[in-house]
């Protein structure tokens, strides 16, 4: 167990990291950080953050990979579907920086937001150990750390349709849950299906909810001690409001042509989420209040994981004590 002293925030559950290597037993080993995401946890914001500081921390043996290169000229392998041949790019860009610690972000890791790839049953992002696994065969990693951000399941579903909404996938909420049983959702047993590949060695976990004040001990789990750097301000991201949502699919169910990206701007435009206009509510307050004990409780579970470490800024709940290992 490794603890931050108070007012600094906890760590608990730690197992001890290793540098993962791309390159054989008798050349120097590459230290691989994956930060996976999750979606609608504040993974945009902190990758623009790595962004902007991209030359600090290369002066500080730190190179990150982004969304911009991985989907870009460094991109990815296929993690689903037939496989395509080796990244050599981005083998040959990990390679060409072996001496620095390398950190790797992308969300899309896990899966997408896409109602059959975020949530199927009781499982968070069902093939995310699927694609994990064929990433890491690619690169050929044997020992890796890898950082997930979790969040209340249901605003986390609510967030997830909605940035399916904004892409012009209008299908209503009921829909988008048909495959999911939302109250059987648990972070922990995404945790332990992603610690069970072959080649992952640590799960590091903390709670969107305590961003950004949980950056900083991310950052030295993730960076090590003294490689920590200044987020960007944080914007305050307005989501669609109901109305400009409705809205927006009228126009195109009338004009099928028109840029669903211009149609969705224009709406928020003249509808913006306000108290006047609010935003999608699809869940009962007495449901969202369920949802957050059964949170609590799987934070535990996370918590007391051998090869999880959690990252939180307050102490566990008196109510989510006594809960066993998943």
């Amino acid at each position: 167990m490794v603890e931050h002293r108070s007012p600094k925030p906890r760590v608990v559950g730690s197992s001890p990291s290793a540098p993962a290597s791309l390159e054989p037993a008798d050349t120097p080993n590459l230290t691989l950080a994956i930060h996976v995401g999750a979606h609608k946890t504040a993974t945009s914001h902190l990758q623009h953050g790595f962004s902007k500081a991209r030359g600090i921390l290369r002066q500080k043996g730190i190179a990150y990979f982004g969304p911009e290169l991985l989907r870009g000229k460094l991109r990815l392998p296929r993690l689903a579907g037939k496989p395509t041949d080796p990244p050599e790019a981005l083998l040959a860009a990990l390679h060409r920086n072996r001496m620095c610690k390398l950190v790797l972000s992308e969300e899309n890791i896990l899966g997408t937001t896409r109602a059959d790839l975020v949530a199927r049953d009781a499982q968070f992002y069902p093939t995310a150990h699927a694609r994990l696994e064929r990433l890491l065969q690619a690169l050929g990693c044997t020992n890796v750390t890898l950082y997930l951000s979790i969040r209340a399941p249901l605003a986390f579903l609510t967030s997830a349709h909605g940035q399916q909404q904004n892409a012009g996938r209008f299908d209503p909420m009921d829909k988008y849950l048909a495959g999911i049983t939302p109250d059987a959702l648990r972070w922990s047993e995404l945790a332990g299906r992603l610690a069970a590949v072959p080649g992952v060695a640590r799960v590091v976990v903390w709670r969107f909810e305590d961003y950004p004040a949980i950056a900083l001990p991310v950052f030295d789990d993730m960076l090590g001690r003294g490689r920590r750097f200044d987020l960007p301000e944080r914007k305050r991201l307005v989501g669609t409001s109901a109305r400009a949502l409705d809205h927006a699919r009228s126009v195109l169910a009338d004009d099928p042509a028109r840029d669903v990206t211009e149609v969705i701007r224009e709406a928020r435009a003249a509808y913006p989420k306000s108290d006047a206009f609010p935003g999608p509510t699809p869940f009962d307050p007495d449901a969202l209040s369920a949802d957050l004990v059964r949170y609590d409780e799987d934070c535990a579970r996370l918590a007391a994981m051998a090869q999880v470490t959690f990252l939180q800024t307050e102490p566990l709940q008196d109510a989510t004590q006594g809960a066993k290992p998943a």
